[in-house]
């Protein structure tokens, strides 16, 4: 017998699935060694406002500096994230998306919108606005779990 909860989380479960899928082709497209783990490391430097600590990294992200600390390097190895001198603190190191790994990013990102775009072609504006709106409510709440 189906309920509306079971039928949220088997959808949600879908859509979360999908989403990995596609964001593992991505990790491939970046690098051959790429793991998951560390293309999320990546994505949080590239969505960064500027640049951005390894310790605020770590922070924002819940894990340990040692954490961080393997994932920037593995990053900075494949060359998709360069570290310059933090100028408030010689010790630390900024960290910012090669301008190449910034741009694989976004063409893939303008890739997603528009298969978005496709896929939502039949829906008409208000569905749209709703969904929008329940799926940002639910993910506003969940942050506070």
């Amino acid at each position: 017998m189906s309920t509306p909860d079971v039928d949220l989380e088997l959808e949600l479960t879908r859509l979360v699935q999908r989403v990995r899928r596609r964001s593992i082709q991505i990790v491939s497209g970046l690098h051959r060694d790429l793991d998951y783990g560390t293309y999320l490391f990546f994505l949080a430097i590239c969505d960064a406002p500027g640049q951005v600590r390894g310790a605020d990294l770590a922070e924002s992200m819940g894990v340990h500096k040692s954490t961080a600390s393997r994932a920037i390097a593995a990053l900075v190895k494949y060359g998709l994230v360069e570290q310059h001198p933090d100028p408030s603190d010689g010790r630390a190191r900024l960290l910012v998306p090669t301008d190449e790994a910034a741009s694989r990013l976004r063409a893939y990102r303008i890739e997603t919108h528009e298969r978005l775009v496709r896929l939502l072609d039949d829906w008409e504006p208000s569905d749209i606005d709703a969904f929008s709106g329940a799926l940002r409510r639910f993910n506003d709440k969940a942050e506070t779990f």
